[in-house]
């Protein structure tokens, strides 16, 4: 009985030994990313990968050379500090060196039915003679009357394949126009996406209520990843919920600005979290790993299908073609959605 009760015991060791090691190694990988994307010598550069390989250097010598478990707790608390105190000082601003596309701070005012959108956004896209694609940047102000709001669409630009999408949303307000929301990564000059410094303080979170011939074409036409328009199903209470509380993000992100973060503060999650918790949609893996979210959305009932499947609703839906044709074409939001299921 002593045996047996000696090697359970052993295994057991084994077992906590392998999870403190699988533990350590995660704690290691991670505070090794805040360094290089967010230490003290820029952002994910090679001096801060240097630091990154001196403090996990210096981690597993004292880790090892250590043979009290309470020591080797002290080193690991030493370490974790080294990392997050000054970590904790790294805040959110809204006063950087922007990329031209994310350099205005958006804000909006309600005066009961008007509903004013300032710093909206509204880039051209011309052809150049060398036949690549110029950048006119516009910023205005754009009145709408929500009570004329009658209907959202949602783009699907599904840029890393069934990966990872960007998700914007259409709000139509008949004849006072369309109004896009995307929410992105607002990125400084030499700033590319990355998911994995989402993950830690590397871009600043932005709501940008845009025009559908700005977020749309530079999407489809001028980055020329593949795009699809799906029309809402969502009850005309619910949309209009969604675009106030949206509003309401953008206001406090002007006066308070936040991180970005790839799993609780993405451009899908970050929608989702302004329902309140009793009326989210329970959580899935696609929301974050989201290239599939439209499939997730067909499930759900959010889109209307007219009766197709998901892959036929999908081949229906993708705009690409439509959307080069129509770039310059004053028609262009009338133009991609003819045809279209439930258009």
């Amino acid at each position: 009985m002593s045996t047996v009760l000696s090697i359970q015991s052993n295994w057991l060791k084994k077992l906590l030994r392998v999870f403190s090691n699988i533990l350590v190694g995660f704690f290691i990988l991670y505070f090794f990313g805040a360094i290089f994307y967010d230490g003290p010598l820029g952002q994910a550069n090679i001096w801060n990968a240097l630091v990154a390989l001196i403090w996990v250097s210096a981690f597993f010598y004292l880790w090892r050379k250590m043979v009290v478990r309470w020591k080797k707790l002290l080193v690991a608390l030493v370490g974790c500090l080294l990392v997050i105190i000054p970590w904790s000082f790294i805040k959110p601003s809204n006063e950087k060196p922007w990329t031209v596309d994310f350099e205005k701070t958006g804000w909006v005012e309600i005066e009961g039915e008007i509903i004013t959108f300032y710093n909206f956004r509204d880039f051209d896209y011309p052809m150049e003679v060398d036949g690549k694609w110029g950048i006119d940047p516009v910023w205005r102000t754009k009145t709408v009357h929500l009570s004329k709001l009658q209907g959202m669409d949602i783009f699907h630009d599904r840029f890393l394949g069934n990966f990872m999408a960007h998700p914007i949303l259409s709000f139509d307000f008949g004849e006072d126009g369309r109004v896009c929301l995307s929410v992105e990564t607002r990125r400084e000059v030499g700033e590319v996406f990355s998911p994995i410094g989402g993950l830690y303080k590397m871009f600043e979170l932005q709501y940008i209520f845009t025009a559908e011939t700005d977020a749309i074409r530079v999407r489809t036409n001028v980055r020329e990843e593949p795009v699809f328009l799906y029309k809402s199903a969502l009850s005309i209470e619910k949309i209009r919920y969604l675009f106030l509380s949206s509003v309401v993000v953008q206001n406090e992100l002007k006066e308070s600005p936040q991180f970005y973060n790839v799993l609780n503060a993405n451009c899908t999650t970050s929608i989702r979290n302004q329902f309140p918790s009793s009326e989210r949609s329970p959580f899935d893996i696609r929301m974050l790993v989201n290239g599939l979210l439209d499939e997730y959305l067909y499930e759900k009932g959010v889109l209307e299908t007219d009766g197709l499947s998901y892959e036929e609703l999908r081949d229906a839906c993708q705009i690409n073609t439509v959307a080069e044709d129509a770039h310059s074409d004053p028609r262009f939001s009338s133009l991609i959605r003819e045809g279209r299921p439930g258009q």
